[in-house]
């Protein structure tokens, strides 16, 4: 199995930023990471490959172009819901895009996608899992500022009270934008507080 969304850090390109939250604080709840990595994500899709524009000149190539722009300014979320059933794990959480960047996205000619994977250099949950997840995509339009993200996680079998723990709590994950090669360019930690105030 591969690994689940393990980060690697890139000496060549790194940026850290810090996620803006609805009250002011001296310690932020979220920092975003931003930096081209390996996900480790297979080659499952959705069943829309790639999220779909009207617009036919495209004056951006890849999400790439302008991963730097990707920050809590431009993308809120709200807490991260995970629950259970059987040997299947639902991860949802609202996503609020600000309308620059969903006029940058619907002007980019590559496909981008979204996932939800491990805190940087851990396994916690990628040792749970019997396969790695499919990706997300979503189909962007300017009236809509708010998006679903769910993405469904195949369990192992009898997991114990402390993994079982640890895969339900919001803390132990990150949401990601991936460019064109599912290469994380945009990482969000934090994901236990909201950043929006109605995410319903």
């Amino acid at each position: 199995m591969k690994p689940f969304l393990t980060l690697i850090t890139s000496s060549l390109f790194l940026t850290v930023s810090l996620l803006i939250s609805g009250c002011v604080s001296d310690q932020p709840p979220g920092l975003v990471e931003k930096k081209a990595e390996p996900t480790g994500i297979g080659e499952k899709k959705t069943e829309n490959d790639a999220p779909t524009s009207p617009i036919k000149n495209k004056p951006y190539l890849s999400v790439t172009d302008y991963s730097e722009e990707i920050s809590g300014h431009q993308i809120k979320n709200s807490l991260l819901k995970i629950t259970r059933k059987d040997n299947i794990a639902t991860l949802e959480m609202t996503i609020n895009i600000s309308d620059y960047l969903i006029e940058k996205l619907l002007s980019t000619e590559k496909p981008y996608y979204f996932t939800f994977g491990d805190m940087l250099g851990e396994k916690t949950i990628a040792n749970l899992l019997v396969e790695s997840p499919s990706v997300v995509t979503i189909v962007l339009n300017r009236v809509d500022n708010n998006y679903i993200i769910s993405q469904q996680l195949k369990l192992k079998e009898n997991l114990t009270h402390e993994e079982e723990q640890a895969l339900l709590s919001p803390k132990n994950y990150v949401f990601q934008v991936l460019n064109e090669e599912k290469l994380a360019v945009s990482t969000f930690i934090g994901l236990e507080i909201a950043t929006i105030i109605n995410d319903e």
